[in-house]
């Protein structure tokens, strides 16, 4: 077993070197020009989206846990609260598995059962990773003539197959029962794991409409990530078209998912260079704009911390024992 030290000395290795190839061609100094010439005007507009972005992310978890969640049900604040915290924390995390790991234990250990807080969690994170696939192909079709043809035929192929998973997945109990036998019979150490997940998502089976409002909202997020980042362009005097940013920035934020990041810092930051090229951005412009993006995230999660010092003690104990152990 490798241990959690070389795990994260891995990480930091790979996201520094990613960083470090994304940016040994661009000035440093001109990044720094471009960031001190931002307007801060545009800033305000972004900070405005994040709000309606963040609301929109609790909305969807809150109403899968109201969907099947029985009496007694956890309260809205907590509710609330839970949510934000462990976004907050999930910045610190790799990739977002974490956040979510903290956000379904936090939610059991208020009383949820074990099944609704992974089934929500997962569900949550499902439709929202489909959303980002549906964005990507939209965008790609909105561009396709502007950059490679093998690249556009790609997206619409994953978002097709992304799109396709999710429905049978969810509304297809015997693709679930048969996912169960499969991994049982292979990976008999997780066959209890994948039991408890796909029964947990099982259960979102009967509520078709609840599931569509939250791809309509998940599909909503991500065109408000790519409003946040065409605004941060405009802060810093870039022309870029609205289109290349609803094209590329998808992309970006599959990259900000996987765990080859600290803090945010690496494959999602490092994915606007390459990117961004495609459009015709020079290296520099492309890695303030990755950093303004970053940043921008950071900020919308900052609430979850003010939570976290501020909150009572109880769930604050609750989520601490939850990062224990995680």
């Amino acid at each position: 077993m490798i241990s959690k030290a070389a795990q994260l000395a891995f990480r930091v290795l790979l996201a520094g070197g990613l960083m470090w190839l994304a940016t040994r061609n661009a000035s440093w100094a001109d990044i720094g020009a471009a960031l001190g010439r931002g307007s801060w005007t545009w800033f305000g507009v972004c900070l405005g989206l994040v709000v309606v972005d963040r609301s929109l992310m609790a909305w969807r978890w809150i109403a899968l846990l109201r969907a099947v969640e029985t009496p007694p049900c956890v309260p809205l604040h907590q509710i609330v609260r839970i949510f934000f915290v462990s976004t907050f924390v999930g910045t610190f995390l790799p990739g977002s598995i974490g956040g979510d790991a903290v956000r379904a234990l936090s939610l059991s250990r208020l009383g949820a059962p074990t099944q609704l807080a992974v089934g929500s969690v997962a569900v949550d994170r499902l439709l929202g990773t489909v959303s980002v696939l549906l964005m990507a192909a939209g965008g790609s079709i909105l561009v396709g003539r502007l950059i490679d043809g093998r690249l556009l035929a790609v997206s619409v192929v994953i978002a097709s197959l992304g799109v396709a998973g999710t429905v049978l997945l969810l509304f297809d109990s015997r693709i679930l029962a048969g996912l169960v036998r499969w991994a049982g019979g292979r990976f008999p150490r997780v066959e209890r794991l994948a039991q408890k997940v796909l029964t947990a998502i099982r259960q979102y089976g009967d509520h078709r409409g609840v599931l569509v409002g939250v791809l309509l909202a998940s599909i909503g997020v991500q065109a408000l990530r790519s409003a946040q980042a065409w605004c941060l362009g405009l802060a810093i005097g870039l022309t870029l078209s609205g289109g290349w940013y609803l094209a590329l920035i998808p992309f970006g934020v599959l990259a900000f998912l996987l765990p080859a990041s600290v803090s945010g810092l690496g494959a999602g930051t490092a994915s606007f260079v390459p990117l961004f090229a495609l459009a015709g951005l020079p290296a520099t412009d492309a890695v303030a704009l990755a950093l303004l993006f970053w940043f921008l995230g950071v900020v919308g999660n900052l609430p979850g911390g003010i939570l976290m010092v501020l909150g009572s003690n109880t769930p604050r104990s609750g989520l601490a024992s939850s990062l224990h152990k995680s």
